[in-house]
């Protein structure tokens, strides 16, 4: 917080209601009112440990009352015999000295002042939370003070169509009305009002991005779609497409061929065919001339989409390479010759992608995998390694409307509805440390009748501050201790490359039986036989990290189950959120619930991948708020297209202060 700006739109987190005052003789032990009263005496007392009881006795015309406040002794010197005070707090009955009295209440000396004037007591009270060493107090007065002397400077950023189309109050009167309302409903509307004003100017910075990157730059242009090379591969597939697959391809196949650079978002929950989309795109490229890479957050990811890739595309005429670190100098200059000569047709590879002395012969298709595993900058750095490339982003992680808009908005949206036939639903259980040894039995069943077994740990060695079993420990039990008959593997992210790559390729062809691993299986991992996926200590993972998890099985033809271990001290909280994965397959479902119940910041870890942090608004709650703003945001630059009319103006300058350095990357000048 640095300007007196910050300071009007930091709302309260709460309000408490003394608005109600009463006369000291119609008290009733419960009661939480306020009170006008007069200071008749007071002491203050030390007790044992230093502790501080400052009592006083206080009346009005009816009758008297008294107040206790614990460790604030100041009041010794602020609540003086004969000070007229306004008093709010909850009535409390001392059974000792048989007498009503109030605990700590909340007081503001009276004076000369009328009520409408109390800041602390006697109305609809702010509550905020508190600043390092600055109390809810101290902020709630330095407000009053800021909005006595400088509210009526405050300019209105909003143009003046959008505030009468959603018949929104006045900037000024929001700013008045959420710190200090004169009822819990204008209280209400004032933050409806600023939410949706946050929302808005962050989505007219959405809608500049998108209206800029469907204006095609000097570089690449649209080409037309081979559909005889498109017949050709779709011949090579042991499958037919699903009728959503097709029609995303479809959206694709517009976007290639328009005017205009793509920038789409894929969605499509786990197992839906996403890879095969992506294959089919990065053909059309390479057929076209141009040069396709896919970045992924993982190098068994990246591994894995080379092999289903290159076996696919390879048999088509596009060379395939695959671009990791670790690799050979040999062979990583041989690759990178490819890559900058044009021989590449398709670049697989992690954030290697990336790095500086990467050059790219005539890069004209880029894709990011799982993009919540990267942030929008370095999907810029990937584009940038061509002139203007078509962008296709793809997360098996399907995301709630609200952060789609926000962190995906200058993005078109397609989604993968429908899974391929075939496809058993997963069976998901919750099970916790009764249940361990028949868990184990299952597991040993399963083995026995030739399936494969996932046990996921959330760290990899033993930490002090968090008990919970990690995967390097258990992996020795269970070895050594549990199934000393059954092949057991270990995978974690702390492997060299060529570590994690044998143990998968063994999982793989059968020969590990069960693996033990972190989180580091949690997206592309394609292993057929596995039925059972286990996620120890479950209570410590997001939803949409579950069900991540949960979708490495149930991709063959056997049924599979996925079973939640949670740990001893889980709260009657965790259990009722991880039972949403046993009440539903859903992945936008829970993805709904999931951002509900851990909030944006936490989710996905988005405040890391370019998202702002929103003052007022909650990306959790205010959907339709989002969506009403955009619409707003969209309509102006139909408007004013170059924003240069005065209320464009305002709203552009709005938009440098409020957003400047918090993630809105761009700029709007």
């Amino acid at each position: 917080m640095e300007t007196i700006e910050d300071l009007f739109y930091y709302v309260p987190r709460a309000y408490t209601d003394w608005s109600e005052v009463s006369d000291v003789d119609r008290l009733r032990v419960g009661d939480r009112v306020t009170v006008i009263v007069k200071v008749l005496s007071s002491e203050l007392s030390r007790r044992r440990g230093g502790r501080t009881v400052f009592m006083a006795a206080l009346e009005d015309d009816t009758g008297a009352i008294f107040a206790r406040w614990y460790n604030q002794p100041y009041l010794k010197t602020s609540l003086k015999n004969g000070s007229r005070i306004v008093l709010s707090g909850e009535v409390r009955f001392d059974r000792h000295a048989r007498r009503k009295e109030f605990i700590n209440p909340a007081f503001e000396l009276m004076g000369e002042k009328d009520v409408t004037e109390l800041v602390h007591a006697g109305r609809i009270v702010p509550e905020y939370s508190q600043i390092g060493d600055l109390s809810g107090k101290r902020i709630r007065r330095f407000v009053k003070t800021a909005l006595d002397r400088y509210l009526d400077e405050v300019a209105e950023p909003l143009p003046a169509w959008v505030v009468k189309k959603r018949s929104l109050p006045a900037l000024k009167d929001a700013f008045r009305d959420v710190h200090f309302a004169p009822s819990l409903e204008t209280a209400g509307r004032a933050r409806m009002r600023l939410a949706y004003e946050e929302f808005f100017l962050f989505q007219v910075v959405v809608a500049l991005r998108r209206k800029r990157l469907k204006a095609r730059e000097a570089g690449i242009k649209g080409y037309t779609w081979n559909r005889s090379e498109h017949e050709k591969l779709l011949a090579l597939l042991p499958f037919d497409l699903t009728d959503a697959q097709k029609r995303v391809i479809s959206e694709i196949r517009v976007d290639i061929e328009g005017p205009g650079t793509m920038n789409r978002l894929l969605q499509g929950d786990v197992g839906s065919g996403k890879t095969v989309v992506a294959a089919a795109a990065m053909h059309q490229a390479a057929v076209a001339g141009f040069q396709a890479a896919i970045m992924a957050p993982t190098e068994i990811l990246a591994e894995q989409h080379y092999a289903n890739i290159s076996s696919l595309l390879s048999v088509l005429g596009d060379r395939v390479v695959l671009l990791r670190g670790g690799m050979r100098s040999e062979e990583r200059a041989e690759v990178l010759e490819s890559i900058s000569s044009g021989a590449a047709a398709v670049v697989v590879g992690t954030h290697a992608l990336i790095q500086e002395g990467i050059g790219f012969h005539r890069l004209g298709l880029v894709i990011v995998d799982e993009q919540h595993r990267f942030g929008v900058v370095q999907r810029a750095a990937l584009k940038k390694k061509g002139r203007s490339p078509d962008v296709l982003v793809m997360t098996a992680t399907p995301i709630p409307r609200t952060l789609s808009l926000t962190v995906y908005g200058d993005l078109d949206v397609s989604v993968i509805d429908e899974l391929p036939p075939g496809r058993t639903p997963i069976t998901t259980a919750v099970r916790d440390e009764s249940s361990r040894k028949r868990v184990y039995d299952f597991l040993r069943s399963e083995v026995e009748d030739g399936h494969q077994v996932f046990i996921v740990y959330p760290l990899v060695e033993e930490s002090d501050k968090i008990e919970v079993a990690a995967a390097t420990k258990m992996h020795e039990e269970l070895k050594e201790k549990v199934f000393p008959e059954i092949s057991v593997g270990l995978v974690h992210g702390r492997m060299k490359p060529e570590e994690k790559g044998a143990v998968m390729v063994s999982f793989s062809s059968g020969e590990i039986s069960i693996l033990v691993s972190t989180t580091v299986v949690e997206v592309g991992v394609d292993i057929p036989n596995a039925t059972v996926m286990v996620i120890e200590h479950a209570e410590r993972f997001g939803l949409a990290q579950l069900h991540q998890l949960r979708g490495r099985v149930g991709r063959g033809e056997h049924r599979s189950y996925c079973i939640l271990m949670i740990g001893r001290g889980a709260s009657d909280d965790a259990r009722e959120r991880i039972q949403v994965l046993a009440d539903t397959n859903d992945g936008f479902v829970i993805a709904e619930r999931d951002l509900k119940l851990r909030g944006p910041g936490e989710f996905l870890g988005v405040r890391q991948h370019g998202i702002p942090r929103f003052a007022v608004a909650d990306l959790a709650t205010d959907t339709r708020l989002l969506v009403r703003a955009r619409e707003d945001a969209f309509e102006l630059l139909e408007r004013d297209g170059a924003l240069e009319g005065p209320e464009s103006r305002a709203v552009v300058e709005a938009i440098e202060r409020r957003f400047k350095g918090r993630g809105a990357l761009i700029d709007v000048g």
